[in-house]
């Protein structure tokens, strides 16, 4: 769960450097897949509510 916050954060600060535009792109989309590979990973079981 730490590395979708650690890319976000890599990714914020390439994009503040400004050297690199494209890196701050792919550091964002590499949060992104890890963040749904996180997801898929833990939302695998509905869940039994009763209200």
């Amino acid at each position: 769960m730490f590395l979708p916050f650690l890319l976000s954060l890599a990714s914020i600060v390439a994009l503040m450097c400004g050297r690199r535009p494209h890196l701050a792109t792919w550091l964002f989309f590499a949060a992104l897949i890890a963040t749904l590979a996180s997801f898929s990973h833990h939302a695998t079981d509905s869940l039994n509510l009763s209200f």
